[in-house]
């Protein structure tokens, strides 16, 4: 297990309730995967398997699973408008116009270089005249200041299949861009200004197809489930157990029953507090040793079995550790 990375473990209670819910770990590619930019995971050909996509200085290169390893990767084009001259930039890859195929999608700032040219930009997903499956060129669905200095998400904040896009922001709500399928709508106001103390993300926690707001705080977990209100309702307090990973907090649908759970990547384990649908139940050990990338560690349905897995992309290989 050279590519896994260990290191000392603090701020999490060592509870195991069951039997490890992970098998072990497998080796699913032994090349270099480029990620100069950022790496992130998404059925990007529509097989119901999710695909590992390098956001890289010139574009996209995808590496398509097979439901059991990743393919060789490939030059999926210019999938990204504009260089890097922000901190603020934002990659996505999600189903922006709900055809079935993730697109990749990129957040602008106020450039630098071109302060004009900001908000949403999404390169489709396509097969074009000659049978090649690549992203199409970056087209603007948003000019609007979408970014935002404390982070941005996304997520399917509607339950209409469209992956949306939150920005969050110092001394103003948290602001939402959603796709239409072809644009992105005006801004609205989809929450207040909160965060939580170690983490903030979004995701189906309650299993109504709406993404919901994670607040993860030094002493438990919040929640602002996604209704009518948007994420103005006060949050529910789902979990009062210290739950914050060591090398990285994720939330994903682990077991397969609709709702997102929450994931601690630690040094020496990681550890899980499975969602009902209202509340977070005990912490559990998933898996007993280190698992986390030296480049980034991810969760997402790699085998298409609709359960998500764990990721972890290194530098000259990634291993992934399936959700069982």
């Amino acid at each position: 297990m050279r590519a896994l990375v260990m290191a000392g473990v603090t701020g999490l209670l060592p509870l195991t309730l069951t039997t490890p819910a992970s098998g072990e770990p497998e080796q699913w590619s032994t090349e270099p995967f480029a990620a100069q930019v950022a790496v992130r995971t998404g059925d990007v050909n529509g097989d119901g398997k999710d695909d590992l996509v390098s956001f890289t200085a010139s574009g996209c290169t995808v590496a398509l699973s097979s439901g059991s390893g990743f393919q060789p990767g490939q030059d999926w084009g210019a999938c990204r408008s504009g260089a890097n001259d922000s901190p603020y930039y934002a990659y996505f890859i999600g189903d922006a116009d709900n055809d079935g195929r993730a697109d990749a999608i990129t957040v602008r700032p106020n450039a630098i270089s071109s302060p004009r040219v900001r908000g949403i930009f999404v390169a489709k997903s396509i097969i074009d005249e000659a049978g090649a499956e690549r992203f199409g060129t970056p087209t603007q669905w948003l000019d609007n200041t979408i970014a935002g200095d404390q982070g941005s998400l996304a997520a399917d904040l509607e339950g209409d299949g469209d992956t949306d896009v939150i920005g969050l922001f110092s001394g103003v709500p948290a602001l939402a861009a959603r796709s239409d399928g072809t644009a992105t709508l005006p801004l609205i106001a989809w929450g207040p200004e909160i965060r939580g103390e170690q983490a903030t993300l979004a995701a189906d926690a309650t299993g109504d197809g709406k993404a919901d707001f994670i607040l993860v705080d030094s002493a438990g977990t919040r929640v602002v489930p996604g209704t009518a209100n948007r994420w103005f309702d006060p949050p529910a307090q789902w979990s009062t157990t210290p739950f914050i990973g060591t090398k990285k907090t994720l939330t994903a649908d682990l077991d397969a029953d609709g709702d997102a759970d929450l994931i601690a990547i630690n040094a020496n384990d990681v550890q899980v507090m499975r969602s009902t649908g209202t509340g977070y139940a005990a912490p559990e050990r998933w898996y007993a040793h280190s698992f986390s990338g030296t480049k980034d560690t991810l969760t997402s349905d790699v085998d298409g079995d609709g359960d998500a897995d764990l990721i972890a992309v290194n530098d000259n290989d990634v291993w992934v550790l399936r959700s069982q």
